[in-house]
């Protein structure tokens, strides 16, 4: 009603210039083709095309308004400007509906208007996410493979969603393929390479992971806290994956050789390539890596591991752990160490003392179960039967290890 009222202002205003330009001098206008000619006046044109405009122009919107038998669908040419607006408004709102998580309505709402929209692409891809969500795979994958189709370019944005919802969808190795094409295809896209360090942890392929490493330095996909994250758990890996069938301590050496000196100060690598020397039974050698890491850094799990190194020169040991004791008295950890050291050199009465003396101090109950079943080991083989008894009772069900084979008197 406004609209028809201000159009009615318009009409009046332009009949009223008309009638005040043209009034006195209607004007001229002269029409000639071949051996036609027309001659009139140009208000009789103006009013001439303005019915020719109404009656051609009126029956269109009637029969648009009434629209018999559907007609006036599809492609025709002044509604589809009305018919994509529409398309407009629902493809929002079924963006609105998958934003809220109503899953199958926004799905049926994007898919409906994708193909009279200006953007197919776009609500194909909102569709995919909203068809996986609700876990129907047949039809985001339907979605995706109408989006390729109607994408302009090659579409690896497209590919990278579907290597995305395979991944989701647990279909790693399908995944898996896609994104390694994409890396060929658009080589140091972040996204790509995130997804392929993300699965690479989930196989836990921490071969090819450390493959990847530098060409994640290189376009700076991670911070580099992350990467030295990455780098440190790779390393401890590839540590942790040496047996006696896989070469021993030999092949051992080899990779610590290759280690970063920056990596071997590393708490994790020193201490999963210290526990290795000790399980292959290389004693001196895991004494050096002890000793140096402690020179420049404390550590409770490092320490701890001395316990376990049965050296050739155990008083050697012992005097250097007394001497790190004298810096840090109250350490627990370097009392029960002391106090395995002590028995590997047949003192007695000490490795009681300091087994006591690391129940009492730590505030950790596995490091004190510990103490305690070390220190019940010992008194029963000093005939302290009933007291031995009551602290195995108390430790061994805490102890989440056995204890190390030593000395007793």
């Amino acid at each position: 009603m406004i609209k028809a009222f201000l159009y009615s202002l318009i009409a009046l205003g332009i009949g009223a210039w008309l009638y005040m330009t043209l009034g006195d001098d209607p004007g001229y206008v002269l029409l000639s083709f071949g051996n036609w000619s027309v001659e009139t006046t140009l208000v009789a044109l103006v009013l001439f095309l303005f019915l020719m405009l109404i009656v051609l122009y009126g029956p269109y919107r009637l029969a648009g308004f009434l629209n018999p038998l559907g007609l006036f669908r599809g492609e025709a040419l002044f509604g589809s400007g009305r018919r994509r607006k529409h398309a407009a408004r629902a493809s929002e709102e079924g963006l609105r509906l998958m934003l809220l998580g109503h899953w199958q309505d926004a799905y049926k709402m994007l898919v409906e208007n994708a193909e009279s929209t200006d953007s197919p692409v776009f609500n194909y891809l909102a569709a995919a996410l909203a068809a996986w969500q609700r876990g129907d795979n047949a039809s985001w994958k339907f979605c995706l493979e109408k989006a390729t189709r109607q994408a302009s370019k090659t579409g690896s944005g497209i590919k990278a969603v579907k290597a995305l919802l395979e991944y989701r969808s647990g279909n790693v190795e399908q995944s898996l393929a896609l994104l390694l094409a994409l890396d060929r295809e658009v080589p140091g896209s972040p996204y790509v390479l995130n997804m392929l360090k993300e699965i690479y942890l989930n196989l836990q392929d921490w071969e090819k992971l450390d493959a990847l490493l530098p060409v994640l330095e290189k376009y700076r996909v991670v911070s580099g806290t992350e990467l030295q994250q990455l780098r440190e758990k790779t390393t401890a890996q590839r540590l942790l994956g040496v047996t006696k069938e896989k070469g021993g301590a030999q092949a051992l050496s080899l990779i610590w050789q290759d280690v970063d000196k920056k990596l071997r100060r590393s708490e994790r690598v020193a201490l999963v390539y210290l526990k290795k020397l000790i399980g292959f039974a290389n004693h001196d050698e895991a004494l050096t890596v002890a000793t140096k890491y402690l020179k420049h850094e404390w550590s409770d799990d490092i320490v701890l591991q001395t316990g376990f190194i049965d050296t050739s020169e155990p008083a050697r040991l012992l005097v250097l752990l007394e001497k790190w004791l004298k810096a840090r008295p109250n350490s627990s950890a370097l009392m029960l160490s002391l106090g395995r050291v002590c028995l590997r050199n047949r003192r007695w009465s000490q490795a009681r003392e300091y087994f006591e003396s690391a129940g009492r101090l730590s505030n950790n109950t596995a490091l004190t179960a510990e103490a305690n079943a070390e220190l019940a080991r010992l008194l029963d083989h000093q005939g302290e039967h009933a007291q031995s008894a009551a602290l195995y009772a108390k430790a061994m069900a805490q102890l989440d290890h056995q204890l190390p084979d030593l000395p007793q008197p």
